[in-house]
């Protein structure tokens, strides 16, 4: 049975500007569709750079429909590289909000209308 968080192998059928479509290699008559979203977090130009029609990848599985035999799949999930990290710096807020650029404001208008 798939389930969401499974590593899976999947056979690439067709390509679309949108996403690739499918089939899992362990489970007969399941489809699934990996989006351009699911293949990295950096922009994605062309699907085509990451896989192949007919070439089998290992992707980790989003959801699955049972009922429909579908599955949305990820393939960044399994490849470390194409995921951004949260290591980099991040804003925080000081607490002095607006007020440094409000003072700056004020001595520019008043500087303005003298």
């Amino acid at each position: 049975m798939i389930k969401s968080g499974d590593k899976i192998n999947v056979k690439i059928t067709s390509i679309a500007s949108f996403g690739a479509f499918c089939d899992v290699v362990s489970e007969e008559g399941v489809k699934g569709l990996i989006h351009i979203s699911e293949f990295s977090d950096y922009f994605v130009n062309d699907i085509n750079d990451f896989v192949k029609v007919g070439e089998e990848y290992e992707v980790e599985v989003i959801s699955y429909d049972s009922a429909k035999k579908q599955t949305k799949l990820s393939f960044k999930n399994t490849r470390p590289e194409l995921l951004k990290s949260d290591d980099k710096p991040k804003l925080q807020e000081n607490g002095s909000g607006f007020e440094e650029l409000k003072s700056s404001v004020d001595k520019q208008v008043t500087d303005k209308n003298k």
